[in-house]
């Protein structure tokens, strides 16, 4: 009988050792797991082209974390072209196909992603950039612990706002009369004004805001069009989304009328304008790459904090003020980050 009960014993060690050995069998598994691993699906909402740098940035980061495309991760990236009504099917597309993260640029996108996600009563994480104030928009509920099912960068564009403009007087301290564009409809366009961000910080430049309300396409192309100068010296973008997918013709009038432009993100002075004071769309979608990879991993889109831009810098153009005859402080010169020539 002690002879049969140790056959036994040894029958069973011997069909476990297999077990055994791929357990503790380091590189085996590891290789085992490699050939499994998951192809990660975002699906991209931009508000407008301009917009696809926070997109570019995102892309390096996650590659600066060893992910890489096709194999690691595939993107399927939407151009709203400044019309957010089809975002609801465009959710319901990536839904269907398995997408498992929403990347949404801009306040305008994020609320109409934030709306659509709650009629198809579905729960995929959403990382945002580009939001000027996710708790006033009502993106989160609470900056440190957002709640449901998002999180992301916000652009601060509201706090930057009296901190800019008076750069822009610093730059320009004959300046006078400042034009801001930008859409009433929109919640966080009409903050910038309603809690008196800018219109203080217009008070202690001692300049005048002459405000143009634009809420269409084809308000914004006459509003330019039939702009004067004797309507203002300068002009200053604020976080509105259709002034920066019209950035372009807010260029062209600061070029007919030989004013200074200053931008609501740096990244538009590859294009012209003369300064700007704000985190990089690109430097956003970069950090974020931290956000989506810990969601990755598993960590609730809501239990992460939404984080504050790392980079936030004074850049100013040169080149442009001397192509418009413009002539900058020394001061400002001395103040900037970086100045292109």
């Amino acid at each position: 009988m002690h002879t049969s009960l140790l056959f036994v014993r040894l029958r069973v060690s011997l069909l476990l050792l297999p077990a055994v050995i791929l357990l503790f069998q380091g590189p085996g598994v590891v290789s085992v797991q490699a050939a499994e691993k998951r192809v990660h699906k975002i699906a991209v909402f931009a508000f407008a082209t301009p917009f696809l740098k926070a997109y570019e940035g995102l892309r390096a980061g996650l590659a600066a974390q060893g992910y890489k495309l096709d194999s690691d991760l595939i993107f399927a990236v939407h151009s709203l072209e400044r019309d957010t009504s089809g975002v609801t099917g465009l959710l319901r597309s990536a839904l269907s196909a398995d997408f498992d993260l929403i990347f949404s640029i801009t306040t305008p996108v994020t609320q109409a992603v934030q709306a659509s996600l709650l009629d198809l009563g579905a729960t995929v994480p959403v990382v945002f950039t580009s939001v000027a104030d996710p708790l006033g928009s009502r993106v989160v509920a609470d900056l440190r612990h957002p709640g449901a099912n998002f999180t992301g960068v916000s652009h601060i564009s509201i706090e930057l706002l009296p901190q800019r403009l008076l750069l822009f007087k610093k730059a320009f301290p004959q300046m006078q009369r400042v034009a801001v564009f930008f859409d009433p409809q929109e919640e966080i366009s009409k903050r910038s004004f309603t809690q008196s961000y800018l219109r203080q910080a217009a008070n202690d430049a001692g300049v005048t805001l002459m405000v143009n309300h634009v809420r269409s396409h084809e308000e914004m192309l006459a509003a330019c069009r039939n702009f004067t100068v004797e309507q203002a010296d300068a002009l200053f973008m604020v976080p509105d989304a259709l002034s920066v997918a019209h950035f372009t013709e807010l260029l062209e009038l600061s070029h007919r009328l030989r004013i200074p432009l200053m931008v609501i993100d740096n990244m538009l002075l590859q294009r012209g304008g003369v300064m700007g004071y704000s985190p990089g769309f690109y430097d956003v979608g970069f950090q974020a790459a931290t956000i989506v990879e810990q969601i990755f991993h598993g960590v609730p889109a809501g239990e992460i904090a939404v984080q504050n831009p790392e980079k936030v810098k004074l850049v100013v153009s040169l080149k442009e003020a001397q192509a418009l005859g413009l002539e900058l402080s020394d001061e400002i010169l001395l103040l900037a980050d970086e100045v292109l020539r």
